[in-house]
């Protein structure tokens, strides 16, 4: 029943039928698990001043998600041990005297949640498990008869006493509340499937995942994912978070049973009908943030990055399969701020000056700046690093890591035959992006999941030699050319000993 618009693309082996399915999960399973785990808390608090205390350990907002960019320090636990107790870079490789762990690199955990809950017997219902139950049971007049079920009846006479209504035939169970609807679960989906019979797969998926349909508990993702910021009196957020305010709101009041007037059934019935309606608004609104041409899923790579280049490419044979050259001009733009703190450096000059040697440089050819990139490239173990990508980018070899290993005066990007049908590109004017790696981490990453040498001669698909990483026809026929060229100037014994190799082989 989900709306999102996704394109997957799936390994293929004919001895094998690839099934791909979007797993329900039990919420109140995933709440347990993730605490027992550490990466998890209980939401207890509601704000109702949002900007006052904002970062409350036990709101939505709490600081055990991470530190924000409004922190005083706010990537002091980029670095830290297992337990916490250590932090800062500057304890980095220092051993915890607590935990005895050292202290390291921790990037942010986007699989960190806070979770609101609900108290006994409350239950509200998974938000892609309503959506298949409001499609079993349909709708009457335009009305959907789980929205009529759910939401509590209550009419009353001038002196204040509740009239009983006598519900229709075609709604039988309408204005039960949430509370009834879990007790009589059973007896109101037979009812149902003997209405719709031709909604039988409905019915059958329901009850498989019965154990999933009421939940107390509610998931809130991380604080990174849903940004906020506090500018004076102006508080700005995204959209989530005031859902989800409102939600821990509902949440205080159903679980507030001080008084008797609290814990009447009439009441927990509509706090938590409420509460639903805003789960299934999250739910909407977390389908529209990722899907769709702007969404985050298609936005991911969208926009304009630093330190990157488009350029057409051409085939060079003496490069390895993960090198390429790259023109000086090129060069002269992605290693802007590098050279222009080198210039600096290396000559005493202001930053002024060395920005306009540099700007000269892009437009006529400077021997100083010619002699930074060289030496830049040559401080690398194996040239400088880089993503080399082709749009559109949706299969596994669109984006590679390589390594550049040197310059050129003309204006094209010199590189291997080999990887050109992971790129699906040719030499027909095609153009690729290079996005320069500065950050190391980023680099052991890529250099271990995106470099054709190390990551790409395997196929994912089978486990077996990867054809679109052998050699081409083009480098074939180049092979057998030099080689046929090459046997004129071969001796007699020459060609009797390549004779008895071939034979030998």
């Amino acid at each position: 029943m989900a709306e999102l618009q996704i394109k997957y693309s799936y390994p293929y082996d004919p001895n094998f039928v690839y099934n791909v399915v979007m797993e329900k999960v039990n919420l109140d399973d995933e709440r347990k698990n993730s605490i027992l785990r550490g990466q998890g808390f209980i939401i207890k608090n509601y704000q109702n001043d949002i900007k006052k205390d904002v970062r409350n350990q036990d709101g939505i907002f709490s600081s055990k998600f991470g530190a924000t960019l409004q922190d005083v320090n706010p990537f002091a636990d980029k670095y830290k041990c297992q337990c916490g107790h250590l932090t800062s870079r500057i304890h980095h490789g220092i051993v915890c005297e607590i935990c005895n762990t050292k202290v390291k690199y921790v990037d942010d955990d986007f699989e960190y949640f806070g979770w609101i809950v609900l108290k006994d017997p409350h239950y509200i219902i998974h938000p892609n498990l309503y959506k298949s139950i409001n499609h079993l049971f349909g709708t009457i007049n335009k009305q959907s008869v789980l929205n009529n079920i759910l939401s509590p009846k209550d009419k009353r006479d001038e002196d204040g006493y509740v009239i009983e209504i006598e519900n229709s035939k075609k709604e039988p169970f309408a204005g039960i509340g949430i509370l009834e609807f879990k007790e009589r679960f059973d007896e109101i989906m037979e009812y149902y499937l003997r209405k719709n019979p031709n909604k039988k797969d409905y019915y059958n998926d329901i009850m498989t995942n019965k154990d999933k349909v009421f939940t107390q508990s509610i998931p809130v993702f991380t604080t990174h994912l849903r940004p906020y910021k506090i500018s004076g009196d102006r508080f700005e957020f995204e959209g989530t978070n005031s859902i989800y305010n409102m939600m821990t709101k509902l949440m205080a009041s159903i679980n507030n049973d001080d008084l008797r007037i609290f814990r009447q059934k009439k009441s927990k019935n509509q706090l938590l009908y409420d509460l639903n309606v805003k789960f299934q608004e999250l739910y909407k609104e977390l389908e529209n943030i990722i899907s769709g041409k702007k969404g985050s899923v298609r936005s991911l790579f969208g926009g304009r990055y630093n330190f990157t280049s488009r350029n057409v490419i051409v085939p060079n044979q003496t490069l390895r399969v993960d090198e390429i050259i790259m023109p000086y001009a090129a060069m002269v733009e992605l290693l802007q701020q590098t050279i222009i703190n080198i210039l600096k450096k290396s000559y005493n000059i202001t930053y002024s000056d060395a920005h306009n040697i540099w700007f000269m440089a892009q437009t006529e050819k400077d021997p100083r700046v010619e002699k930074i990139i060289l030496s830049i490239i040559k401080n690398y173990p194996r040239g400088i690093p880089v993503l080399l990508n082709r749009n559109p980018t949706i299969n596994y070899g669109s984006i590679m890591q390589m390594f550049i290993v040197g310059i050129t005066d003309t204006y094209t990007l010199g590189m291997p035959l080999q990887v050109l049908p992971l790129f699906a590109a040719d030499f027909d004017g095609d153009v690729l992006n290079v996005l320069y790696i500065i950050n190391q981490i980023f680099f052991e990453e890529a250099f271990e999941k995106l470099n054709p040498r190390n990551a790409m001669y395997i196929s994912r698909n089978n486990g077996r030699f990867n054809n679109e990483l052998n050699h081409t026809k083009d480098l074939l026929i180049n092979i057998n050319t030099f080689v046929n060229l090459s046997r004129k100037h071969y001796s007699p014994e020459q060609l009797q000993k390549i004779e008895k190799i071939k034979q030998i082989i």
